[in-house]
């Protein structure tokens, strides 16, 4: 797919329109984002998303936002900024090289970002390198279906292709989810290690989206 965002275009990005598509406080505490949690927002764009992370994850958190796009890093940066978002760090990254030390975040957040990726399985290969031992993705991309927003049918990944690129990662899924009208949600657990007691944060009781 990787069909890249325009950088030109990024106040289209930070519409307040964009949140007719979910309500992002919602879809992230069900997907399990809670107080305390280190965040990596995948493609953070114009930071649209980082007021909702850093809210949740409280100040006790931390939200590290990145994107291969230097213009999209200083427009975030900024806005960040202007936000006192002080548990917020924005960082240009490289397209399968973050740059975060192995082990540092509880939580991934990849919203309308997978199908731009140039090689998903490698990216999230470098995705799981920075996970902690026990770690949480949240994705949320465009349905593959005709739709009035968001990019064509034929430039994104099936809910299917999504979970097998997961698996053949190695991230356990854990289930995929209808989020609004648009838009689908995919649920897969980092494990390095596995724990005496596993307990899944996701709360999603069928039907809930």
């Amino acid at each position: 797919m990787a069909h890249k965002f325009d950088p030109a275009k990024l106040q289209k990005l930070d519409d307040p329109a964009r949140l007719e598509l979910f309500d992002p406080r919602k879809v992230f505490k069900d997907f399990g984002l809670k107080r305390g949690m280190k965040v990596l927002d995948v493609g953070t764009g114009a930071g649209f998303y980082l007021p909702f992370l850093s809210e949740l994850v409280s100040q006790e958190g931390k939200v590290y936002g990145i994107d291969v796009q230097p213009l999209a890093v200083e427009y975030a940066r900024k806005k960040a900024d202007s936000l006192n978002l002080s548990n917020v760090e924005v960082l240009l990254s490289k397209e399968c090289e973050i740059p975060l030390p192995d082990d540092t975040v509880d939580f991934v957040s990849m919203v309308f970002v997978f199908h731009e990726l140039e090689d998903p399985v490698s990216f999230l290969q470098e995705v799981k390198r920075v996970c902690k031992p026990l770690a949480y993705v949240g994705i949320i991309d465009w349905k593959k279906e005709e739709r009035d927003k968001g990019p064509p049918p034929e430039e994104v990944y099936s809910e299917w292709e999504v979970g097998l690129m997961l698996e053949e990662a190695g991230l356990k899924v854990g289930r995929m989810v209808e989020v609004g009208r648009y838009c689908f949600g995919a649920y897969a657990v980092v494990v390095k290690e596995e724990p005496k007691r596993f307990h899944s944060p996701i709360r999603v009781p069928p039907g809930l989206l």
